[in-house]
């Protein structure tokens, strides 16, 4: 059912007027980021599953929890209302017109086309490119495989490495976005953890040369007590 319909109604109206407006921009942004995973994983969700999906970002849940903007049953599962009802009244449908199509054959499933156009947009723009979170040329990623990648990196770094990657004169050669970001954004990180290693070491070899001295005892240009943050 999420595949046949991957999104949900949102009431403008009702949105306005509700206590999750009361809460931070950020505390927004999380909110419609759980409520889109909660109907993608079709409204059964555990607080357990949400905390490894969102691990950065749970004081904002914890917050809304609190307030009763999201809930939480008794064994630990996530529970958003509107979003059940929305989800009750679909499957309703979907039982009504699966046997409906099951007796009438092609108008069964017309019945079930003219249905789910009702309920989609019925704008003219491939499904396929409103699941693409970044596209050029001929590499694009998911917004899932995105939400992959944002578990272990910030946004800020994962749209600058694919800028890096349309810029690259031979991206040409590359078949998945996805694998050819994950791979530079592991190789960026392990250069930068190499770099900050080695100036470590040559920090403290420079601190055991001088042994137990005061920082007065040390004779050595400004620049490189500057450089190894002796004072």
């Amino acid at each position: 059912m999420a595949k046949e319909l991957p999104y949900f109604r949102f009431y403008v109206g009702e949105w306005l007027n509700k206590d999750i407006t009361l809460h931070t921009m950020e505390n927004q942004g999380i909110f419609i980021n759980v409520c889109a995973y909660y109907w993608l994983e079709e409204c059964e969700l555990t607080f357990e599953k949400l905390s490894r999906r969102y691990p950065r970002h749970l004081d904002g849940v914890n917050k809304l929890i609190a307030d009763g903007i999201i809930n939480m049953l008794d064994d630990d599962v996530i529970d958003i209302s509107f979003l059940n009802e929305q989800w009750a009244a679909l499957m309703e449908k979907h039982v009504k017109l699966s046997k409906a199509g099951k007796k009438g054959g092609r108008s069964g499933a017309k019945a079930r086309l003219k249905h789910r156009s009702s309920y989609k947009d019925k704008d003219k723009d491939n499904n396929k490119d409103k699941d693409n979170y970044r596209a050029f040329a001929h590499l694009s990623i998911s917004g899932e495989e995105f939400n992959k990648l944002f578990l272990s990196y910030s946004k800020q770094q994962i749209d600058s490495t694919l800028d890096s990657i349309e810029n690259f004169k031979g991206n040409t050669k590359y078949k998945s976005l996805y694998l050819t970001a994950k791979k530079w954004l592991e190789k960026e990180r392990k250069t930068k953890e190499t770099t900050l290693g080695g100036r470590d070491i040559k920090l403290e070899k420079v601190r055991e040369g001088y042994g137990e001295r005061t920082p007065q005892d040390v004779k050595m240009p400004d620049s490189l007590k500057k450089k190894f943050g002796i004072k």
